[in-house]
């Protein structure tokens, strides 16, 4: 099932976030920080109407996320995209980010974004097999790595 974040998840989208890229990519506890900031502007500074978080719900447990943002009037921005381990291969994540696209066009957004990395080759496919297309690449540090972070974009 698939629900509106309650604060009361912050804390799992922080520690879920953290501990799978730590342990499948090495990431160190600078992500954490860097995730955390992201989840807690979302609650100060969100608005509810516009920007939306939603939880993957299994059996009353988190077992993933995604957020959309608003960058502008015409721009919305997908972050925080994962799907635990366990619960891959099996539609959630593509049923996440059809909640985050009906979401955008329900509030008149005309594009979405994303900023993911090369190494994230799961999403990235799952990415184009929605209509996103690779627009923008950079090298960038995240987490004490050298990474190519790519930034995607959908037209709506």
């Amino acid at each position: 099932m698939i629900r509106s974040f309650e604060d009361a998840d912050a804390q799992y989208i922080i520690d879920a976030h953290y501990d799978i890229y730590h342990r499948e990519y090495g990431y160190d506890l600078s992500f954490k920080d860097f995730i955390s900031n992201s989840v807690n502007d979302f609650i100060s500074k969100g608005d509810r109407t516009s920007e939306h978080i939603w939880i993957l719900d299994i059996q009353q447990s988190p077992k993933g996320s995604i957020v959309l943002t608003r960058v502008d009037d015409k721009t919305a921005q997908i972050r925080l995209f994962l799907v635990e381990p366990e619960f891959r291969g099996l539609g959630y994540g593509r049923s996440l980010i059809q909640q985050a696209i009906d979401f955008a066009r329900l509030n008149h957004y005309e594009t979405i974004i994303l900023w993911t990395n090369r190494s994230l080759k799961s999403a990235r496919h799952l990415y184009g097999k929605f209509g996103f297309k690779l627009v923008e690449q950079k090298m960038s540090v995240l987490s004490n790595q050298l990474l190519i972070e790519e930034r995607w974009s959908l037209t709506l």
